[in-house]
């Protein structure tokens, strides 16, 4: 299945079911489907079509994935720009990639290299588009990441349809993701790890993703707590702070089957505080920050 179908078979089997949220928004398969079709009239509006790429620059919200959902269902490549980048060196990403459209937070005051710059809260106004999804080849790329660790011209990371299709049924095989899983999704939405593991294989398993605000320790389990999400993708850096929070801070992890830990290994004095102090176990998977290691993940027993 490409992925650019998911939302139309989501809301062909389980209409009402949850599917995507974030601090301000939830939407069921059929709210996640029809802002997908919307947020597509406007990527068609702008001259948006196959082949083409549209960079996305947002923080971390649900419009982000419409917007990468909305990009696929045209055949066009989504390359996702860290919104914190300065102008120039997002500009440049942008001009490396041939990006035709922009969608970003607001409209920018800085003249980026694009045809049509679509802000973020005009993405999903216009009417739903009415054509079926595009039926794009395996091999056409569906993401262009930034490679962050390039030391000269930028360098991107593609993946195409089959390449990201199959990152994510493996991720949902080797974490036997299943409908009842709900991801909150706090990884970067820059990065191929935040985008398959903690957004797309979800819902490609039947499940829910919660996308979760800019990072804090003290209110991090507040979400866990609120959303009951089942797991969450974290790198070294969060685990350790949330293990160093306040000895009275008892937070109920109860919906947490487990956490995975990117990037880099978590370290084995730092998970083991980390799982005997909350009890949900770390399976590590870590490799590329871009590309996730899958070859490496490491399923551990509950502590």
């Amino acid at each position: 299945m490409n992925l650019a179908t998911l939302p139309d078979c989501r809301a062909g089997t389980a209409p009402r079911a949850a599917a995507l949220a974030d601090d301000n928004t939830d939407l069921n398969n059929i709210g996640f489907l029809t802002a997908v079709r919307r947020a597509t009239t406007s990527l068609r509006a702008a001259g948006v079509s196959m082949g083409d790429v549209v960079s996305v620059m947002l923080p971390n919200t649900a419009a982000l994935v419409v917007s990468l959902f909305a990009t696929w269902r045209l055949g066009a490549s989504a390359a996702p720009i860290d919104p914190a980048l300065s102008v120039e060196d997002a500009g440049h990403q942008m001009a490396y990639t041939g990006a035709k459209v922009l969608i970003a937070g607001q409209d920018p005051a800085y003249a980026f290299p694009v045809q049509t710059v679509i802000p973020a809260d005009r993405l999903t106004t216009a009417q739903p588009d009415t054509r079926g999804p595009a039926q794009a080849r395996d091999e056409a790329p569906a993401l262009l990441v930034y490679d962050g660790n390039a030391d000269s011209d930028p360098k991107f990371v593609t993946l195409d349809h089959l390449n990201l299709e199959a990152l994510c049924r493996l991720a949902i095989r080797i974490f036997t993701l299943t409908g009842t899983d709900h991801s909150l999704s706090i990884l970067p939405l820059f990065h191929v790890n935040g985008i398959a593991v903690g957004t797309v294989s979800p819902l490609l398993a039947g499940g829910r993703t919660t996308v979760a605000g800019p990072f804090s320790p003290t209110t991090f389990f507040d979400r866990i707590e609120c959303s009951r999400a089942t797991y969450f993708t974290a790198d070294p850096a969060i685990y350790r702070q949330l293990s160093d929070l306040p000895a009275e801070i008892q937070p109920d992890t109860a919906s947490v089957r487990f956490a995975i830990c990117g990037a880099a290994p978590a370290g084995v004095e730092l998970r083991t505080k980390f799982e005997h102090r909350y009890g949900i176990p770390i399976i590590h998977d870590h490799g590329l920050t871009e590309v996730p290691g899958r070859a490496r993940s490491i399923r551990r027993a509950a502590p």
